[in-house]
C-alpha cells in the first residue's frame, strides 16, 4: 500500500505568518466535577505546556506520568485513585484546566457480514457529480475511530502511519472493523477494477486510535486524538464515535477550530431526542442518519444540534446498509466488503464531502461548512429542524453551488467590470483580451464540472480560479497563503510587461481577475489566509485588491497613452 508521510509544506508562507499564528486563548484555571467516591479514576488537564515537574508538584505525586508520550503537549494525567482532600488540592491549582472523570466513549455502528454489491447512498448524494468539482486530493482527514487496516479496497489510497493513544496497543491498524469501514465511505480506492468506492478518494487518510479493539474507549485518548490531528496537519476530523459531555475533550475541539479545521461527529444511536458528545458542541457538524427512503433511520438521534443528515443505512431494508471493505478475521484475506449502519456510517458521508469542497476552495472552515448546509436537501419542515438539520447531504448540489454561485458569479463580475475599466481607462485595441483574460483568471472555465465528463486533474485545474491552481502546482495550502493571495504578481507583470503593446491587455486582464476575486472573496469568505484572523484576513485581501486593481489601471492607462502617442515598445 501507498503510504503518504509527508505533503508539500508552504515553509516561505509559514515563515512570514509565524509571527501571526494565534495563541491558544487562556481560560480560567478549575474547570473540575465534583468529587464522588468510585468515580475514578480521574483525568487531570493542565495548561498547554506545564512541566511534568509542576504537574506531579500539584497532584503530590513523584512517579505520575502523562497518559501517553504524544500527549505531553497537552498535559494530561490520568489518576487511577483519588481522595477528596487531593482532588480538593488539584482543583485550586493555577495552572487546572480540566479535573473530571475518564468517560466511557464507543462506536456507534452496527457490523454485519452479509456482502451487498451497490451503494445507494453514493447515488442519494450525488457523489458522481462531486467528483468532477475535486476528488479532495491534497486535504489530509483524520479518522478517530478504532483505527484503519489496510485491507485491500484501501490499495492505492494515502494512509499515513498513525498513532494509537490506546493503552495496551501501540499500533493504529484496526483490528474491529468499525474505524477501516469509516475509512472506506471516505476514500475507499476508487476506479481500481475492484470493490466499492470512496466519496473523496485522493484524500489522505490519518488513523489515530482512540477506540480499542472492542470499539471501546476513554475521553483523554479521543481528547489527544484530536490535538494530534492538529498537530499533523488534517483539515477536517471525522469523530464517528460518542459518550457522556467531556470537557477535556471539548476544549480539545475548540482547539481544533481555533486551528481551522472541520470537526464531524456522529449525532448518535439512540433513536430519541438527545444528541451526544461530541456531536452537541458548538460548531461541530452534528450528523443524524438516514435510510434508503430518504427518512430518518430509526436508531438516529435526534436534536436542535444536528446540522446535517446523511445515509447511514437501513438494514431493516434488503440492501440497506453502508457497504465498504473492511476486517474480518474469518474471511479469507482477512476483510470483507459488509454493510453497516449508524450515525457512525453516515458521518464520513459529510467527512468526505468536505474535503471535497475544501480540496476546490482556499475558504475558510466556516465557509466551507456554509456550502454543505446551504446545499443539503430539505426533507423536514422548511429550514433547520432537530431530525436532519438543514437537510440531507448532496454532494452534487454543493459542487453546484460552488460552480455557478462562487466561480459563475466570479466570471461574469470581473469580466464586466474589466470591460468597464478597459473602455474608461484603456486602448481600444486589446479589450477582448483584457475582458475575456480577467473573467478567466476570476472564474476559470467554471462550466466544465457541469458537463458529463469522466473526472480528470486538466478538467479540475482548468475549472478553477488562477489564484486556486497554486494547490495543484505547489502543494495543499499555497490558495491560502500570503504571497499568492496579494497584488504581488500582477505588480511585478505590470513593471515588466504592462508597458508592452504586445502583453499589456493580458497583464491588466490578469491583474483585474485577481484584484476582483480578492475583494469578493474578502466580502464572502470565499478566500481565508492561513492563520490569520478573520478581520485581519480580510483586510488584507481587500486591501492588495484593489491595489491589483490600481496596477490593472495603471496598464490600461498606459496602454491608451502609448495608442495616442504611436509608441510601439
Amino acid at each position: 500500500m501507498r503510504r503518504h508521510c509527508s505533503r508539500n509544506a508552504p515553509v516561505i508562507v509559514a515563515a512570514l505568518l509565524a509571527g501571526c499564528a494565534l495563541a491558544d486563548t487562556p481560560s480560567a484555571p478549575g474547570a473540575t466535577t465534583e468529587f464522588l467516591p468510585g468515580s475514578g479514576p480521574w483525568v487531570v488537564d493542565f495548561e498547554d505546556g506545564t512541566s511534568l515537574a509542576t504537574a506531579r508538584a500539584a497532584i503530590q505525586d513523584d512517579t505520575a506520568d502523562w497518559f501517553h508520550p504524544r500527549a505531553a503537549d497537552d498535559a494530561i494525567i490520568v489518576l487511577e485513585d483519588m481522595t477528596p482532600t487531593q482532588h480538593a488540592q488539584i482543583a485550586a491549582h493555577p495552572a487546572l484546566e480540566v479535573l473530571e472523570p475518564s468517560l466511557p466513549y464507543q462506536a456507534l455502528g452496527y457490523p454485519n457480514d452479509p456482502m451487498r454489491s451497490h451503494q445507494w447512498n453514493f447515488d442519494r448524494v450525488g457523489v458522481d457529480q462531486g467528483w468532477r468539482l475535486s476528488r479532495g486530493s491534497g486535504v489530509v482527514v483524520a479518522i478517530i475511530d478504532t483505527g484503519v487496516a489496510p485491507v485491500a479496497d484501501l490499495e492505492g489510497t494515502a494512509l499515513l502511519e498513525g498513532v494509537s493513544f490506546v493503552r495496551g496497543e501501540s499500533s493504529a491498524v484496526d483490528e474491529n472493523g468499525h474505524g477501516t469501514h469509516v475509512a472506506g465511505t471516505i476514500a475507499q480506492a476508487t476506479h481500481n477494477g475492484i470493490g466499492v468506492a470512496g466519496i473523496a478518494p485522493e484524500v489522505t487518510i490519518l488513523p489515530l486510535k482512540a477506540l480499542s479493539a472492542s470499539g471501546n474507549g476513554q475521553s483523554e485518548w479521543v481528547a489527544a486524538a484530536i490535538d494530534e490531528a492538529g498537530d499533523q496537519g488534517a483539515s477536517i476530523i471525522n469523530l464517528s464515535l460518542g459518550g457522556g459531555r467531556s470537557e477535556v475533550i471539548a476544549r480539545a475541539v475548540r482547539k481544533a477550530q481555533r486551528r481551522g479545521m472541520i470537526v464531524v461527529a456522529a449525532a448518535g444511536n439512540t433513536g430519541r431526542e438527545g444528541v451526544g458528545s461530541p456531536a452537541l458542541l458548538p460548531g461541530v457538524v452534528a450528523v443524524s442518519a438516514t435510510g434508503p427512503s430518504d427518512t430518518r433511520a430509526p436508531y438516529s438521534t435526534y436534536g436542535p444540534e444536528v446540522v446535517l443528515s446523511a445515509p447511514g443505512g437501513d438494514k431493516s431494508v434488503v440492501g440497506g446498509g453502508i457497504l465498504q471493505d473492511t476486517v474480518d478475521r474469518h474471511s479469507e484475506g482477512g476483510h470483507a466488503y459488509k454493510e453497516f449502519q449508524g450515525t457512525s456510517m453516515a458521518t464520513p458521508h459529510v467527512a468526505g464531502a468536505a474535503a471535497i469542497i475544501r480540496a476546490s476552495t482556499a475558504g475558510s472552515s466556516t465557509y466551507v461548512q456554509s456550502i454543505l448546509t446551504g446545499s443539503a436537501l430539505d426533507l423536514g419542515p422548511p429550514g433547520h429542524d432537530p431530525v436532519f438539520g438543514h437537510g440531507r447531504l448532496d454532494v452534487g448540489s454543493a459542487m453546484r453551488r460552488v460552480v455557478l454561485q462562487e466561480r459563475g458569479v466570479l466570471f461574469a463580475i470581473s469580466g464586466f467590470v474589466a470591460w468597464l475599466a478597459a473602455t474608461t481607462f484603456g486602448a481600444r485595441r486589446g479589450r477582448r483580451r483584457v475582458v475575456l483574460t480577467a473573467a478567466l483568471v476570476s472564474g476559470g472555465v467554471f462550466a466544465l464540472p457541469l458537463l458529463p465528463l469522466p473526472p480528470s486533474a486538466l478538467v479540475e485545474l482548468l475549472s478553477r480560479p488562477f489564484l486556486l491552481w497554486a494547490d495543484v502546482l505547489l502543494g495543499t495550502g499555497w490558495s491560502r497563503s500570503l504571497l499568492v493571495l496579494s497584488a504581488a504578481l500582477p505588480a511585478a507583470l505590470t513593471f515588466v510587461l504592462g508597458p508592452t503593446r504586445t502583453f499589456g491587455p493580458w497583464v491588466a486582464g490578469l491583474s483585474a481577475g485577481i484584484g476582483i476575486h480578492l475583494i469578493y472573496g474578502a466580502a464572502t469568505g470565499s478566500l481565508a489566509l492561513l492563520w490569520l484572523p478573520g478581520p485581519l484576513s480580510s483586510c488584507w485581501l481587500a486591501l492588495n485588491g484593489f491595489a491589483a486593481g490600481a496596477c490593472a489601471i495603471t496598464t490600461l492607462a498606459v496602454q491608451r497613452l502609448s495608442e495616442r502617442t504611436g509608441d510601439r515598445p
